[in-house]
């Protein structure tokens, strides 16, 4: 490991994206809608991607970078699909009416 200024700014980094994961689980957890829920599994995967990111950064292995591009994706993926659920409930009271 390297001796200076980045080893430590992104142990504090890390700590700080650690940290992060508190609010949005218990947002996970206690969402009160299904929407709130969504929104906390697409921050955990941004905070993935830090993670894996910040890790390439400390390890010094650019695989790592290959993974937080994989998890970015996937969570991507995860968000647009769900907004297509969310349009299709919202449309379904709307086409029961007008039958």
């Amino acid at each position: 490991m390297t001796t200076g200024l980045i080893p430590w700014a992104a142990a504090v980094a890390a700590v700080i994206v650690a940290l992060g994961v508190v609010p949005v689980a218990i947002r996970l957890i206690a969402g009160p809608s299904s929407a709130d829920r969504a929104i906390a599994t697409d921050m955990l995967g941004l905070l993935g991607v830090c993670l894996a990111a910040i890790t390439a950064l400390i390890a010094g292995h650019a695989a790592f970078l290959d993974i937080a591009l994989g998890i970015a994706l996937v969570g991507f993926l995860a968000a647009v699909a769900f907004a297509r659920l969310m349009e299709r409930a919202a449309a379904a009271p709307e086409r029961g009416a007008a039958e």
